[in-house]
């Protein structure tokens, strides 16, 4: 008989219900027999039922939810999250299907109030830092504002003729207010960008920096500082450079518009054209997301390190090739264990509170 199942442990059905909010995490739109096969699961007992409320709950803290990743305006962001609460409505029964909506939109409000906490108003010059797994809004007095990513430093100088900041580590991005006769000019390792009204984010991995721009226009320049030696000066006089003051020489390699990516460091430069898709992927971050789309598993594991304090290594080198995909909140490490064990075949063990081991489950 159709309707005889065999029996299930509870971490079957677990693990079943899962499987299909993976499944349905997909890009691609569900099929009818897709949304038949589901109905049909859950409707088995209330176990099912239940475990399968409790992986759409964990998915979505976790934010696995497609219309986060895409920065839309307000009437795109509810048509989505309407079509979205309309599917779950028509795969589960009327009592549960409510439940799970709320958790959705849960979900959204979650990441835009984190956005909203963040806001720091009134930046005068000096230095501001976030900590690990950190994220916070700088407001400068122009109303210029800087985002800054976990583990970033930057420093404010602002004069009567210039707007300069100093990205001394991490990644931050610039919404700039316009202001022809003072130009914002950040500084990055080896690299300068300069801009007047627009917006863009900026990464300094090692000496490398890469800018990436989703508004206006940037120009970027290398740059070589050296120090400004004053006539009568002991230290002039002595051979001697005199610290605090100096000179910058810079010279513009290439501009930039919205949808274009550069990477460079003080000897090369590479410039990508970057679909919208793949520019709200490179921005997601500014939303607590991390969105990977068939990443190496070493550079996902990489990213994800930089917004936690526990280190994460890839025992297998086997794995480090392994593609991975899926979107993160950034610091739900359970969430992206998860996946790792239930769609990739990853073994996660502790060696203890701060060192986790990924070691290939088929050996």
């Amino acid at each position: 008989m159709d309707n005889v199942h065999p029996f299930q442990s509870h971490e079957d059905i677990r693990a079943e219900a899962r499987d299909w909010v993976l499944r349905f995490n997909r890009d691609t739109e569900p099929t009818a027999e897709d949304i038949s096969a589901l109905r049909e699961w859950a409707g088995r007992s209330s176990v099912h039922r239940a475990e399968l409320e409790r992986a759409t709950e964990f998915w979505c803290d976790a934010n696995l939810l497609s219309e986060l990743a895409v920065p839309v305006g307000r009437s795109g962001a509810r048509s989505m999250g309407e079509r979205r609460g309309r599917l779950w409505q028509r795969l589960l029964p009327r009592s549960f299907s409510s439940a799970v909506v709320a958790v959705l939109f849960l979900g959204v409000a979650v990441v835009v109030s984190l956005q909203l906490l963040q806001i720091h108003g009134d930046i005068e010059n000096g230095t501001y830092t976030t900590a690990i797994g950190e994220q916070r809004v700088l407001v400068l007095s122009d109303a210029s504002q800087i985002q800054l990513d976990t583990n970033s430093e930057v420093r404010v100088d602002y004069g009567e003729s210039s707007r300069s900041i100093h990205l001394v580590r991490g990644k931050a991005h610039f919404d700039v207010a316009k202001e022809q006769r003072r130009p914002f000019e950040v500084y990055a390792a080896d690299g300068l960008v300069r801009a007047v009204g627009t917006a863009f984010s900026v990464y300094i991995d090692n000496r490398d920096v890469k800018v990436t721009v989703n508004e206006g226009r940037v120009d970027l320049a290398r740059v070589q500082r050296r120090a400004l030696l004053q006539t009568g000066d002991v230290g002039a006089t002595s051979g001697h450079e005199v610290s605090g003051r100096s000179q910058i020489g810079s010279e513009v390699f290439v501009s930039l518009k919205k949808g274009q990516s550069a990477q460079f460091n003080k000897n090369e430069q590479e410039v990508n054209e970057l679909s919208d898709k793949d520019l709200s992927r490179e921005l997601a971050w500014r939303k607590g997301l991390l969105i990977f789309v068939g990443d190496p598993l070493s550079e996902v594991i990489s990213e994800v390190n930089r917004y936690t304090d526990i280190n994460i290594e890839i025992l297998d080198p086997d794995l480090a090739d392994l593609q991975i995909g899926g979107r993160f909140r950034v610091g739900e490490l359970e969430a992206l264990f998860d996946v790792l064990e239930v769609g990739f075949g990853v073994q996660i063990s502790y060696r203890d509170k701060r060192h986790v081991e990924l070691r290939s489950s088929l050996h």
